[in-house]
Parts: C-alpha cells; structure tokens; sequence
C-alpha cells in the first residue's frame, strides 16, 4: 500500500502497475482509484499507469484543509514530481477533468504528453450567458445553493437521487451496491469539492492545452451535452472529439475496452 504526502501533510494512497510512458488516470467527484481498474489490467501491459486517490477520497487522507481545485492541482505535479515524471498521458474523469483544467491553468503542459477530458464542462453553473455547464443547461446557481444545503443536512439525501439522475437505467436494487460505496465518503469534503468545481470557470485556460486532447462524452450522458464537447473541441487546439454510444456520464464503467482504446491512442501521439 503505496503512499506519497504532499508539501502541506497529506498522505495520498496511490497505485503504479506496468513499465513504459506514463499514464495518469484522475477520477470524479465521490469515486476513488478503482474506478479505473479494468483500465489498468489492459494498459499496465504496454505503459506505466497510475491510479491515485484524491485527498479527501478512497484510502487518501481526508483533512479539513486544501479541499479546492487548485490543491488538487498542486497534488497531481507533486506526485509526478515524486515519482519522476515525464512525456505523461493524463486521463481525467468529470472532476478529474477539471483538476487537468486547473493544472494547465497553474503548471502549463511542459510535463504532459497528451490530455483525455472525460464527459465534463469547463464551468459547471449555467447562468443567461452559458448553458453548457451541470444537466444539459440547466443547473443555475440558485440550484448549487438548494444542492449544497441538502449535502449539508444529509449527504445522501443529495447523493442518491444524483446518481439516479446520472445512471437512469439501473434499478433500485442494481443501484444499492453503489449507493453503499457512495455512502462511505465524507460529506464535509463532498461539499468542499462541490463548492470548489461551482466556482471555477476554466474557459479561459482552453486555448492553454496546446498537446494533443480527446474529448470524450458519453451520447447518453444526462449531465452534460454534445455540444459541451463541441465547445470544448472548439476552443482547444489540437483536440477531437469522441462519442460514447449508448453511455451516459459513467462511460468508463460501461465501455472500458473502448476508453482504453482511445487512451493507447492519446499516450502514442
């Protein structure tokens, strides 16, 4: 059980199977490293993959301090510093997404080689000028409020209609096993980081991603849009876009072979 603490004391748990260039996979909000599992057994055999959890997340340490994007940002350089490198692929799933966002805008891409964004916006609240951000266009920032204020009173109460919203296929008693892994978080860092990604606004740091970029969305997804993805395809040079047919926000479970196939892609460009 590996684990590596950041400058301000944070143990973060990470994992690194495989030999060759390296390859970081970032996960979501409320998820941890085993998100990436089925990832890691196929790509482990050709590349270095890495798989950490956030602070606040899995097995890493869940403090009361350094809950915003910009530390999490801190913490994945710090970690390739620590483990030394370079020429990296990194891969970021919803809120892992917005972490790279938030690294490009602190570090630039000198130490990265390829960039996946996985079904995410680079600016959650939707307001009269911008409709791309949290369920298609319609998540306001009186809707952060009433949604923070339901975390606040009880985790849950928010945590299992948001997962409802984001997997609408699965029923009740297929949705149990994961609202017991959902349960396990602490509720203080779910608000923290929710607050974290309501604030920030990255599209000014878009034109910054200069490597190459997958823009991957699931066509089903119920939290963002395709023309979410085509935004970003706009506004990112050197980047293309990648439907998911058939899947929703959790496309990383529901076709792992094929996100694999597009992260072997990205870590030859």
């Amino acid at each position: 059980m590996s684990k590596f603490t950041t400058s301000d004391g944070i143990k973060l748990y990470y994992e690194v199977n495989g030999e060759g260039k390296p390859i970081v996979f970032i996960h979501g909000w409320s998820a941890d490293h085993t998100s990436f599992k089925p990832h890691v057994e196929e790509l482990s055999k050709d590349f270095k993959v890495i798989t950490y959890d956030l602070r606040g997340h899995g097995a890493s340490d869940r403090p009361d301090k350094g809950l915003t994007l910009n530390r999490f940002a801190i913490d994945l350089e710090e970690l390739m510093e620590y483990l030394n490198l370079k020429d990296v692929t990194v891969v970021g799933w919803s809120m892992g997404s917005s972490i790279i966002f938030d690294y490009v805008r602190t570090f630039g891409v000198s130490r990265l080689s390829s960039v996946c964004i996985v079904d995410m916006t680079p600016k959650l609240i939707n307001d009269d000028e911008w409709k791309l951000g949290l369920y298609h266009g319609r998540f306001t920032v009186d809707d952060t409020f009433k949604a923070l204020t339901t975390m606040c009173n009880s985790w849950m109460d928010f945590a299992k209609p948001f997962i409802k919203e984001a997997i609408p296929y699965l029923s009740e008693e297929q949705l149990k096993p994961i609202y017991e892994a959902t349960s396990t978080n602490s509720p203080h860092v779910m608000y923290s980081m929710w607050i974290a990604m309501s604030a920030n606004d990255y599209r000014d740091v878009l034109e910054n991603i200069t490597v190459p970029t997958f823009i991957i969305y699931g066509e089903k997804s119920t939290l963002y849009s395709s023309e979410t993805a085509r935004y970003l395809n706009s506004n990112i040079p050197n980047s293309e876009i990648v439907a998911f047919e058939n899947c929703t926000h959790f496309l990383v479970l529901e076709n792992p072979q094929k996100l694999v196939e597009i992260v072997k892609e990205a870590a030859s460009r």
